[in-house]
């Protein structure tokens, strides 16, 4: 079952990538692939809040982990097209816009892992 949950999860986090990404980008017309920063960064936001969410009740370690840390995450944010967009800037000899996409996405996802964290432990005090 937990195979299930993963698969579900998956599909609909890449189908949500794919839309968000559009979407951002569409209102936001730059060269720089924002989109994908915007994606890694709301993704780490959510995995600091629903971990901290899962390993405080333990009440859905069986289906709420495998459905929405690593379905719906893992499809969600996307390191592989992080690595392609910073390669292609190292490859078209963009070495500035390379190093500033690595310290971007590696610096803010960071910070938005620990701004999800201090989410949750804010509202479960309340």
């Amino acid at each position: 079952m937990t195979y299930l949950f993963v698969l579900i999860g998956g599909g609909i986090g890449a189908l949500m990538r794919h839309l968000s990404t559009q979407f951002f980008n569409a209102f936001v017309p730059v060269k720089y692939p924002l989109g994908t920063l915007f994606v890694n960064c709301l993704g780490a936001l959510l995995i600091g809040f629903l971990i901290n969410a899962f390993d405080e009740t333990r009440a859905m370690d069986t289906t709420g982990k495998p459905l929405l840390i690593t379905g719906f995450l893992g499809g969600y944010t996307t390191f592989s097209t992080y690595s392609l967009e910073t390669a292609r800037y190292f490859l078209d000899g963009n070495p500035k816009l390379a190093v500033l996409n690595i310290v971007l996405h590696n610096g803010l996802c960071l910070v938005f892992v620990l701004l999800g964290m201090a989410l949750h432990r804010a509202l479960a005090q309340k």
